[in-house]
């Protein structure tokens, strides 16, 4: 094997076994998580994870069977040295490699399937859920014109593992390595700059934000990978060093995908770590204004919804809004008002900051009380 970016056939399976290891540890922790969250309850993203890491178990086994036969890709002048046994180690490595090119499609994509639904929820009242799923579209068009290529690259599809090949992208797959490199790396592009935003306005804690700022700098980290495995590829067609890229694109999808649950379950479970996420006590701003009183509310927390969106993220015990999450806000302050205040709308309501959005029935409801989740602080003018 080339060492450009790679190295040994047993750099190759020494690497492989140990990012497969932690990846598959990541996903134990996540069902782990998922079972104290949701009991057998699972979601759709929960499958998803589960067939990723079938095909990831899948790629992992054939990219590293690929180097034991060989390929349908040789130099010039070196088919006349095969023997009748080479050919045949050959064919059988092809249909592995054809194999394993599917496996890692599979794999890369049903990762970004599992990210975008946890997007999808987390913006659900935000100004980013229609760009989530403009980029779910983009994604998944996306995954359909790489299989499609890849199935219509090489004709007929047998070419791939015949040697000598019909044609020579049967052996290359140069036009399948273009429209892949596209599509892979544009959507997890695209993937983060609907997410990004959201962490560039919020203002929370370090000790809140660090976790997210770790996992994004994963995800580019992913693209790096994309992005190198072509260009070895693109630079010279016999370097095996995709093969290296390759596992660390899918290895590190793995363990960025399986990381908010992790850290879920580590919060959960170790209790210096349980007031990272907990929520800030914000003060909102609002004008209240009666006959013969000023009163001024003056806003000084630093939590806004898309900090609080991006929390729930890494803090999946309150995803979906239940009962739970609910009672886990315990700071609540009720503050009397006049028919005559004037209220700011453009903050949450109070479902959003963890509160019970209206009390039927209740006195208080009736004689014109704002109960929030937060600490308010009055000042007199």
């Amino acid at each position: 094997m080339s060492s450009q970016g790679g190295g040994s056939v047993r750099a190759l399976i020494i690497e492989s076994w140990i990012m497969y290891g932690v990846g598959i540890l990541f996903f134990i922790l996540r069902i782990y998580s998922r079972y104290k969250r949701l009991k057998f309850h699972a979601q759709v993203e929960d499958y998803l994870m589960f067939l990723a890491i079938v095909f990831y178990t899948a790629f992992v086994v054939t990219n590293i069977e690929i180097t034991n036969y060989g390929s349908t890709l040789y130099e010039p002048g070196q088919f006349e040295t095969f023997t009748a046994y080479d050919i045949k180690q050959r064919v059988l490595g092809s249909k592995i490699e054809f194999a394993s090119e599917h496996c890692q499609v599979c794999t890369v994509y049903c990762l970004k399937a599992c990210m975008l639904l946890v997007y999808f929820r987390i913006t659900s009242n935000l100004k980013q859920h229609p760009w989530v799923k403009l980029c779910a579209v983009y994604t998944a068009l996306g995954w359909l014109a790489t299989e499609l290529t890849l199935v219509l690259n090489c004709h007929p599809v047998s070419g791939y593992w015949t040697l000598p090949p019909p044609q020579r992208e049967c052996a290359t797959y140069l036009r399948f390595e273009i429209v892949q490199a596209v599509f892979n790396i544009s959507s997890d592009i695209a993937i983060l700059v609907v997410v990004l935003p959201m962490l560039f306005r919020t203002r929370m804690p370090w000790r809140t934000k660090l976790p997210i700022l770790v996992v994004f700098s994963m995800g580019f980290v992913v693209i790096l990978c994309a992005i190198l495995s072509k260009i070895f590829t693109f630079r010279n067609i016999y370097d095996t060093s995709y093969q290296f890229w390759y596992l660390r694109e899918a290895s590190i999808g793995v363990w960025v995908t399986n990381a908010p649950f992790v850290w879920s379950l580590a919060r959960s479970t170790l209790g210096f770590l349980e007031s990272t996420t907990k929520p800030t006590k914000t003060t909102p701003q609002y004008t209240l204004s009666a006959p013969g009183v000023s009163t001024n509310w003056v806003r000084s927390g630093t939590e806004t919804r898309s900090s609080r969106a991006l929390i729930r993220m890494y803090d999946i015990e309150r995803i979906g809004g239940s009962e739970e999450s609910m009672t886990e806000m315990n700071e609540r302050t009720e503050v009397p008002y006049t028919s005559t205040t004037s209220i700011d709308n453009s903050e949450p309501s109070a479902s959003e900051w963890g509160g019970p959005s209206h009390r039927s029935g209740s006195s208080r409801d009736q004689e014109g009380q704002i109960w929030k989740t937060t600490e308010i602080i009055i000042e007199k003018r």
